[in-house]
C-alpha cells in the first residue's frame, strides 16, 4: 500500500491513462464498486450522497447508480453546475434511468434528516484552495448532524498533502482512499478527521513509483530462526546506556532486546547501578566502567575501544545522561565501523557532530520530534507539521542511516526508501516506551544485519503491543514486555501461513 502526495496521486492518475491506456471510466468504475460493496455492508437504506464538481463526484454518483442497481435508492445532491468529463458520463447514466438528482439545499437539508448514512463525494485530492461559500455551508450541515459519514479518497476539505484543513472539511466517520493513502491522511489533522481509513485496490499500474509504503503485519518480517542454530547465530549486541538518576531506561531497553531474539546481550553500564541491573536483568551480562557523579566516567572511552569489536551490534542512549564524556563516546562509537543504534541522549550528544552519520557501517536513529531538530535545520514546530518531508529531508543528507522518526505517527526512512506505520495510541505516551522500541530494534537488528527491515517490523510489534485490554492512562511500559511474545507469536504464524 503506497502513500503518495497529492501530486503523486495525481500522476499515477494520469499514467494509468496515458501510459497504460486505461479508460478513466473504468477506474471510476472500479472505485465504484469497491465502495458500493464497502458501503452495502454497513446495512443503511437512507443514504445521502453529496457529489462535487470533479473526478470525486464522478466516483460519488457511479456509486450512487450501484447502490440503485442493488435495491437500495440514495438521495443525490449535486449541488453545482460544472462536472468533469467522466462526472458528466455518469450524470447522463442516471439521467437515462430517470433517476432523480437533487440540486436545491433545502431538499437537501429535509434529506439529511432522514439519513442514516452519508457519502462524502464533493471534492478529492485536487483540492488546493479555501473552501467557501455555498460548499462551506454543506459541509458544515452534514458536520451538524450525528449520522454516519463516510469520505471517498479524502474527507472533503483536507489538502492531501499537509493535511491542513483548508476553510473547513467533513468530519469523517470512515475513509474509502482509492488506490493508495495520501500524506494528507497521516499528518496535520489528517488522522483526526478520515476517521477508520481503509485503501481499496482500482487497477492503477504502479511502476517505478518511489512513494512511502504502509507499515502493516504483510511487511512487518520477523528474522527467520533455524533449529538447527546457537545463540552467536542470532547477534552479539552491545547496550550502553544507564546512569544513577536512569537506570530504568537502559533495564527496559534490555529486556525488549531480549524477549526479541537477540542471542546474547551485555550491558555497558556506569558502576553505581551494575547491582541493580544484576537484580533487574540477570539475564544480560555486564561490562562495568568507573562512574563519576552518577554517569560513565572518563573510563569509558578506552573501555569501549578495547571491547567493541566483540559485538556484532551497539546501541547507545538509553539513560546515558548529558555532559562531554557522552559526546565524546558517541564520536567514538561513529567513527567505529560497527552496526549502531542510536537513541535518547544520543541525539542530544549529536548536535555539533552530525556529520559523523556519514559513515559506511549501518546507523540507526530513533528519534522523537525534538530530538531530531537536535540534528536537522528545523524547529520542532516544522518537524511536527511536516514529519514525512523532515524524514526525506534526513535522508537527503544522510543517505546511509536508517531513520525512525516518533511521533503520532512512526516514518522509517534510508536513502530513498520510506516506510510509514500510521496507529496513533496515548498508551505509548510514557517514559520507557521509546526505550523498549529500541530494545526491541536491537534485537530485529542482530538477528538479521537488515536495518531498514528490522526497523519497520520493529516499529509494528512495539505498537501491536500497545494494543491492549487497558486504559491507556493505566498503562505501564512492562506491558508493552509482556505483549512481546504474544506478537512475535501472531507474526510467525501468519508468516508460516505467506
Amino acid at each position: 500500500m503506497y502513500i503518495c502526495n497529492a501530486q503523486q496521486a495525481r500522476q499515477e492518475d494520469e499514467n494509468a491513462t496515458k501510459l497504460y491506456h486505461i479508460p478513466s471510466l473504468i477506474l471510476m468504475e472500479h472505485a465504484a464498486q469497491v465502495c458500493t460493496e464497502h458501503i452495502l455492508q454497513t446495512k443503511k437504506h437512507n443514504i445521502v450522497i453529496v457529489a462535487g464538481p470533479g473526478n470525486n463526484g464522478g466516483d460519488g454518483l457511479a456509486i450512487a447508480r450501484l447502490l440503485y442497481q442493488k435495491g437500495v435508492r440514495p438521495f443525490i445532491y449535486l449541488p453545482g453546475t460544472s462536472m468533469s468529463e467522466s462526472e458528466n458520463v455518469q450524470f447522463e447514466i442516471l439521467q437515462a434511468l430517470n433517476y432523480p438528482i437533487h440540486t436545491n439545499y433545502q431538499e437537501f437539508l429535509m434529506a439529511l434528516d432522514k439519513a442514516d448514512l452519508i457519502v462524502d463525494a464533493l471534492f478529492g485530492n485536487g483540492l488546493s484552495r479555501p473552501i467557501e461559500g455555498q460548499w462551506k455551508a454543506i459541509i458544515q450541515a452534514i458536520n451538524e448532524t450525528n449520522v454516519q459519514t463516510i469520505s471517498i479518497d479524502i474527507a472533503s476539505g483536507l489538502d492531501a498533502t499537509t493535511g491542513e484543513i483548508l476553510g473547513c472539511a467533513i468530519q469523517a466517520d470512515q475513509t474509502y482512499a482509492l488506490d493508495c493513502l495520501k500524506e494528507g491522511h497521516l499528518v496535520g489533522d489528517g488522522l483526526r478527521i478520515s476517521g477508520k481509513l481503509q485503501c481499496f485496490d482500482i487497477g492503477i499500474p504502479h511502476k517505478n513509483l518511489k512513494a512511502p509504503v504502509f507499515i502493516d503485519a504483510n511487511n512487518a518480517k520477523l528474522p527467520l530462526r533455524s533449529d538447527f542454530s546457537h545463540k552467536g547465530t542470532f547477534g552479539k549486541a552491545l547496550m550502553i546506556g544507564g546512569s544513577q538518576a536512569m537506570h530504568g531506561a537502559i533495564t527496559m531497553a534490555a529486556k525488549a532486546c531480549y524477549k526479541s531474539g537477540i542471542g546474547t546481550l551485555t550491558l555497558c553500564i556506569p558502576d553505581c547501578i551494575a547491582d541493580i541491573l544484576a537484580y533487574k536483568m540477570d539475564s544480560a551480562m555486564r561490562l562495568v566502567c568507573p562512574s563519576q557523579d552518577g554517569k560513565f566516567s572518563k573510563a569509558i572511552l578506552n573501555i569501549f575501544l578495547d571491547n567493541v569489536s566483540q559485538y556484532d551490534v551497539i546501541s547507545i542512549g538509553n539513560g546515558l545522561g548529558r555532559n562531554a564524556i557522552t559526546k565524546e563516546l558517541l564520536k567514538l562509537a561513529l567513527q567505529s565501523n560497527k552496526p549502531l543504534i542510536l537513541d535518547a541522549d544520543a541525539f542530544w550528544a549529536l548536535q555539533d557532530q552530525s556529520e559523523l552519520l556519514k559513515r559506511s557501517a549501518p546507523t540507526i536513529l530513533t528519534p522523537h520530534v525534538k530530538e531530531l531538530s537536535y540534528i536537522l535545520s528545523m524547529d520542532v514546530k516544522t518537524i511536527a507539521a511536516q514529519p514525512i518531508q523532515a524524514a526525506k529531508a534526513f535522508s537527503r543528507a544522510y543517505p546511509n542511516c536508517t531513520l525512525v522518526l516518533k511521533s503520532s505517527i512512526s516514518i522509517v526512512s534510508k536513502g530513498e526508501r520510506c516506510a510509514i506505520l500510521a496507529s496513533p495510541n496515548s498508551a505509548l505516551a510514557k517514559g520507557g516506551s521509546g526505550d523498549i522500541l529500541c530494545g526491541i530494534l536491537t534485537g530485529l537488528y542482530g538477528q538479521s544485519g537488515d536495518d531498514f527491515q528490522a526497523a519497520m517490523s520493529a516499529c509494528f510489534i512495539h505498537s501491536e503491543c500497545a494494543k491492549q485490554n487497558l486504559d491507556p492512562a493505566c498503562f505501564q511500559p512492562e506491558d508493552l514486555l509482556e505483549a512481546i511474545p504474544r506478537v512475535f507469536k501472531t507474526l510467525r504464524k501468519t508468516q508460516l501461513v505467506d
